[in-house]
């Protein structure tokens, strides 16, 4: 990476971008609640399943959507999110994906103005895509030069944040204990990598019982500090 590249990276990888992920938690609560996760240790296992579902669904779009925009293919990112979107089975999944996706095309639009972007942006608003925040982030790294791998490690590095971020409210864990989380998680990501940059969006799945009930629940639950 040039210094100039890195920079991007940092500031789209940033937990503190500003497209809404601190309102989300991943259903943390939930799994709180019906005791799933309850300390450090089961926090980690609980993210490391995220990371697993997320990778085969979410970062398989954002490669595909990578490649299309670097091949000038847009009806290809049309599709890429319209078969993300359906791969989904939470209304809040979905919310958070499209609320965040918006918000990053739009911020995008503002920091770039990318005509690539500015079409992305206008059809999301239209409503003729859903937007999707992987996509979005394929777009968005292909534009800035960013390769594969500096993608994938930060749609992954923000399913982590999210839910990590969310759990020294919810928890009790410390700051400590969600750094080593990320630490430990890291190599993980790079195992998942290896298995699904190849893959092509038609082969996306997302099969992953107990985080689709936790999520379920969690849609009509009680206990409830985030959206999702």
């Amino acid at each position: 990476m040039t210094l100039n590249e890195l920079i991007h990276f940092l500031q789209f990888a940033d937990s503190a971008l500003p497209v809404g992920a601190f309102a989300f938690s991943n259903a943390l609560e939930t799994a709180v609640e019906q005791r799933v996760v309850y300390d450090a240790a089961t926090l980690a296992e609980f993210v490391g399943e995220q990371l697993r579902q997320s990778a085969t669904s979410d970062g398989v779009a954002a490669l595909a959507a990578r490649r299309a925009t670097l091949a000038g293919d847009y009806e290809a990112l049309l599709s890429i999110d319209a078969r993300l979107i359906r791969s989904k089975l939470s209304d809040e999944l979905r919310q958070m994906l499209c609320r965040m996706g918006r918000k990053l095309a739009e911020l995008s639009v503002q920091t770039s103005g990318d005509p690539i972007l500015v079409r992305w942006r206008d059809d999301i608003v239209a409503r003729c895509t859903a937007g999707c925040y992987p996509v979005t982030q394929g777009i968005v790294f292909a534009l800035g030069g960013l390769d594969a791998r500096s993608l994938f490690a930060a749609q992954q590095y923000g399913v982590m944040t999210t839910t990590l971020n969310a759990a020294l409210r919810c928890l009790r864990v410390t700051h400590f204990d969600t750094q080593r989380i990320i630490t430990r998680l890291a190599r993980l990501v790079e195992e998942l990598y290896e298995q699904v940059h190849e893959m092509s969006v038609d082969e996306i799945y997302s099969f992953a019982p107990v985080l689709d009930v936790l999520a379920s629940l969690h849609e009509r639950g009680s206990a409830r500090m985030f959206m999702n």
